[in-house]
């Protein structure tokens, strides 16, 4: 067991403390500590959950007794506190986006192997029961050759002050795309974004994704009071469809769906019914933490590394170049190799 810190006690940031109080009583925590510079949210989460908090993260630093931290700092704020963690000896988790820019994701993971610590990124739908289980099916070709993935995440609320939805939603999306379909990048990557209220910060944006053999879009939006909080994904097969909703974590839909061609012309349709496939309820947060434990304990390489961080990061920054420019963003490997993308 080790001892673990959460740096960050906001909204995010109380269910990462929440869950590892969780995990302590199950025997997979030594210890939890929090830090705040706000000084009464720190002791009311102090409080609430009966650990012990500083107010300056530098405390932390030099504990002997903390061993892993979670950075649930705003994410302007991620690279520099993720940074002195490592230095300081500490595996880190930290939340998404890593960083605001891949400039300094691609940083962190150098720290990261120069002082041989662990960097996860928090992508926390890759531990959603419901991604699991499809991304096994996807695998075992139940699916067949998948040609569509299409994405909603719709809520009705006040934008954020620090990121436009790209950031804070489309990144799932670039990452989990690139995920189910075990690609590093699309071909290319396309963006229209919306700013109603303030000039810089999207509030709505629409993600085109080519992967040549499949296409994945994804539609994200704060202004849509229509449907409450819609999260969901399709994703189109040349055998069968699969939906998930992520706000249900007990249930991955199957749809024996497709169209019957001949000689690639579309003839006939074929709908055989849907498959609800019940799973085990676990929640995506506590999954995530022990995943990081595990690779803590292990020495090991995490599923979402800082690699991965770095990548959602990247897509991300040349997905608001594409809606500023109007162009399509070309990947390659030579060009992501040498930190630039063609347009």
């Amino acid at each position: 067991m080790v001892g673990v810190a959460v740096i960050g006690t906001g909204y995010w940031g109380r269910n990462h403390i929440r869950a590892y109080k969780e995990l302590e009583k199950e025997g997979m925590v030594k210890k939890v500590k929090i830090c705040d510079v706000n000084e009464d949210q720190a002791k009311k989460m102090s409080n609430t959950y009966k650990v012990e908090y500083v107010f300056d993260f530098d405390a932390l630093l030099g504990d002997p007794e903390i061993k892993a931290v979670n950075i649930v700092t705003p994410s302007p704020t991620h690279f520099e506190v993720v940074k002195k963690f490592m230095e300081a000896g500490k595996d880190v988790l930290v939340e998404k986006p890593v960083t605001m820019s891949s400039a300094e994701a691609k940083e962190l993971i150098e720290i990261a192997d120069r002082t041989k610590r662990i960097l996860m990124a928090g992508h926390i739908f890759r531990y959603h029961p419901a991604v699991k289980e499809l991304k096994r099916r996807i695998e075992l070709g139940e699916l067949g050759e998948v040609k569509m993935l299409f994405t909603n995440r719709f809520f009705f609320g006040l934008p954020r002050k620090d990121m436009g939805v790209v950031y804070a939603l489309g990144i799932h999306e670039l990452d989990l795309f690139c995920y189910l379909l075990d690609r590093e990048f699309p071909h290319s990557l396309t963006a229209v974004t919306n700013h109603t209220f303030k000039n810089g910060i999207e509030e709505t944006a629409f993600l085109a994704l080519d992967f040549g053999e499949a296409t994945g879009y994804a539609l994200e939006s704060w202004l849509v009071p229509v449907y409450g909080k819609k999260r969901d994904l399709v994703v189109i097969g040349s055998e069968k469809c699969a939906f998930v909703d992520y706000l249900n974590l007990q249930e991955l839909t199957l749809f024996e769906a497709r169209i019957l061609t001949d000689n690639a012309v579309p003839v006939r349709v074929e709908d055989e019914g849907r498959q609800s496939i019940p799973l085990t309820y676990a929640e995506p947060l506590k999954e995530e933490l022990k995943h990081f434990l595990a690779c803590v304990k292990q020495r090991s390489k995490p599923l979402t590394d800082g690699e991965v961080g770095w990548r959602a990061v990247l897509m991300a920054e040349k997905a608001l170049e594409s809606s500023r420019t109007g162009q399509r963003i070309i990947f390659n490997h030579q060009t992501i190799k040498d930190g630039e993308v063609n347009v």
